[in-house]
């Protein structure tokens, strides 16, 4: 049992911690006593007629006793290990007849003093593998020794002591094994792991290869396989979480992080887990697994975009339908004072005055475009003018540090496309092109025709073969991170401070580009600048416009009686005003109810209904349906700043065949109104 006053020889220090981390995996240390092992020490004593017999394990610093008879001591320090010595020879009985005349022992304080051990006997104890873990001791306190009979059944007991530490080990991996698979089947998780605290190792399941890429081989044996790869951001609160719930007392955890995947990209997981306590309460593993759900986080954003978007819609239809009311009477009394006006000068100011009204209504229908998914009215157009007129809007409004350079080839092929939208690319573009280069640079625009073959095609899945007009817009500006890249066509994203940007603006130049059947690809480099390449469907048959159409005499009344239905004042007025100076008559009502009191009063005599759809007190669907219950053949045109009131889920849809996009100016009101009128009733 115990050692001479001089200590053990040391062991190789890898030997030793191969020993010592075999004794901590059978988990025997200060465990309670168990009556098998008990029973094994009374017999030895009684066999070799010793007073005491004692199981022992030796750890780094001490003796420890499994099992006693015939003494209350439960450990000693290793220094005075007299067992300590026997496991240096592992497979051969170590005898002492008397230890005082035992150089070894004859100092140790074990023999000098109680219990004054004069005799020794032990048979280590050695694993399947070859390991002494400890011995079977029997110990007298009067010199002796052992009969053959004696040491052979010594070497029986201590085989069987071993037997019955690996039958302990079979049945608590057993019981492990049956405690992971009930945590494993509890899971919902795809990636399974087990943590084992005491040597820090980490087994994972194949589910880090089929959702991360990882193989086996390409992860850590410990723990750093798993916080090696937590983005940085969500690291010390994962960490933190988990180190407060293995020395707490709850028995799960769970928590939502980044985790990399083997091609770069980080994927969202829910990590979920439970913990495996000892006896003593000690956590001893853990054991959980991850489940991706990249893909509910995505559409989880793409609800709340919708729903942001739903939102912006329908605020964007009230302010439309204001403003589109504010603009109207400017746009028709512009027409009414350019036919009076005479001085250039008065006529050029007009005429300012209408670009700049147009192009507010031209945003409101913008607005409207995206919130709400409409349609721009598509016609054969020239892409030549509209680059011009950015060209000349970033001239006038740029910093003079950015040099402006046009490369526009003559000849471009005509495409079909609605030249609000476009305009409103080209112009995106430009504007976050100067906020890229804040110290001044250089922004280029180009176009020319391209011929996209096959082959070409073949290199993006956006690409169609045909022939195309390619727009360039090319800054020197700081450029766009690589990381950024795949993302910036994402509503919402943006990589501008907080207040300078809304991250709508390349989602809304992504859409009206593929809404014109084109695509849109990018390059760029940090610190160099960025190039955008904007590819639409080229139609060389059309016969494309650059100007809007202008019609060189405007048709006139002759007479007839029009109702003119609007909540607004200044458009009801000013709409009033043009009709009966272009020779109509003119019936105003500043509502459903008053417009159905004057039809009712002159059945017979009015020819055209002008109505807006939104009005108080009964709005434009309600007063057109009881409008042709008087008179079915009633011609109605509806007015409106969009005109989802006449889908086809409309209560009117079908009845009302003419629509009159709000703002409109004189000429668009009167070539409707008269092309309404010479269509049969």
């Amino acid at each position: 049992m115990t050692a001479p006053a001089t200590p053990a020889p040391p062991s190789d220090e890898g030997l030793e911690g191969a020993r010592l981390a075999a004794l901590r995996s059978y988990e025997l240390l200060d465990t309670p006593p168990e009556e098998v092992f008990d029973d094994l020490t009374k017999l030895a004593a009684r066999i070799c007629g010793t007073p005491v017999a004692l199981i022992t394990f030796v750890d780094e610093h001490r003796q420890w006793f499994k099992a006693t008879f015939g003494t209350e001591l439960r450990e000693t320090p290793r220094s005075l290990s007299f067992c300590a010595h026997a496991i240096r020879r592992p497979h051969e009985l170590m005898v002492v007849p008397d230890t005082a005349a035992d150089p070894r022992f004859a100092d140790n304080e074990l023999v000098r003093n109680a219990p004054r051990i004069r005799f020794y006997a032990g048979m280590p104890l050695v694993t399947p593998e070859g390991i002494a873990l400890g011995t079977l001791a029997v110990i007298d306190s009067r010199p002796r020794t052992l009969t053959p009979d004696q040491a052979e059944a010594l070497r029986v007991l201590a085989r069987q002591a071993v037997g019955q530490l690996e039958l302990r080990r079979a049945l608590r991996a057993r019981a492990v094994g049956e405690e992971r698979f009930r945590l494993l089947a509890t899971a919902t998780s795809d990636a399974l792991w087990d943590w084992d605290l005491s040597t820090d190792t980490v087994w994972w399941s194949e589910g880090l290869t089929t959702l991360f890429g990882y193989r086996p081989d390409e992860v850590e044996a410990d723990s750093s396989s798993w916080t090696s790869r937590i983005h940085p951001d969500d690291l010390d609160r994962v960490k933190a979480g988990v180190a407060a719930f293995i020395g707490g007392t709850v028995q799960t955890w769970s928590s939502e992080y980044r985790f990399l995947c083997r091609d770069g990209r980080y994927a969202h997981v829910r990590d979920r887990a439970s913990i495996v306590r000892n006896a003593r309460g000690a956590a001893v593993r853990v054991v959980g697994g991850m489940t991706d759900i990249t893909e509910q986080k995505m559409l989880e954003a793409q609800y709340l975009r919708a729903q942001r978007m739903e939102s912006i819609g329908t605020l964007a239809g009230g302010i439309a339908h204001d403003l589109n009311n504010v603009l109207a009477p400017i746009l028709m009394g512009i027409e009414m004072l350019k036919r009076e006006a005479q001085n250039p000068a008065q006529l050029k100011l007009l005429g300012t005055i209408e670009t700049s009204t147009r192009r507010g209504a031209d945003l409101v229908r913008q607005v409207l475009s995206f919130a709400r998914g409409l349609d721009g009215q598509r016609s054969a157009l020239r892409l030549e003018p509209l680059l011009g007129e950015v060209l000349k809007i970033a001239t006038e409004t740029f910093p003079r540090t950015i040099e402006l350079r046009n490369r526009v080839e003559t000849g471009l092929w005509p495409i079909e496309g609605d030249p609000t939208q476009l305009h409103q690319v080209l112009l995106n573009l430009a504007v976050n092109a100067r906020d890229a280069m804040p110290k001044g640079g250089t922004l280029t625009f180009e176009a020319a025709n391209l011929e996209i073959d096959e082959q070409y095609a073949r290199t993006s899945h956006e690409a169609t073969p045909g022939q195309h007009v390619v727009i360039t817009v090319t800054d020197t500006g700081s450029g766009i991170a690589p990381e950024n890249l795949p993302r910036i066509f994402e509503p919402f994203f943006t990589t501008k401070a907080v207040g300078e940007g809304t991250g709508l603006g390349l989602s809304t130049v992504h859409a009206i580009v593929k809404s014109h059947g084109g695509f849109i690809t990018v390059a760029s480099e940090v610190g160099r600048g960025t190039v955008f390449r904007i590819h639409l469907p080229a139609s060389p048959g059309l016969r494309g416009r650059s100007e809007p159409p202008f019609a060189a005499s405007i048709p006139r009344g002759r007479g007839e009686l029009i109702l003119v239905v609007d909540d607004e004042p200044a458009v009801r007025v000013v709409t009033q005003q043009t009709l009966e100076a272009f020779g109509y008559r003119v019936l105003a009502a500043a509502d459903g109810a008053e417009a159905i009191a004057l039809y009712a009063q002159h059945p017979d005599d009015v020819d055209l209904v002008l109505t807006d759809m939104v009005m108080p007190v009964m709005d434009g669907p309600t007063t057109i349906a009881a409008l042709i219950r008087i008179q079915p053949r009633l011609r109605i045109i509806a007015a409106s700043g969009f005109n989802t009131s006449l889908r086809p889920d409309s209560p009117v849809h079908g009845a009302v065949k003419h629509f009159l996009p709000k703002p409109y100016n004189a000429e668009t009101l009167l070539l409707r109104v008269r092309q309404v009128l010479d269509q049969p009733a």
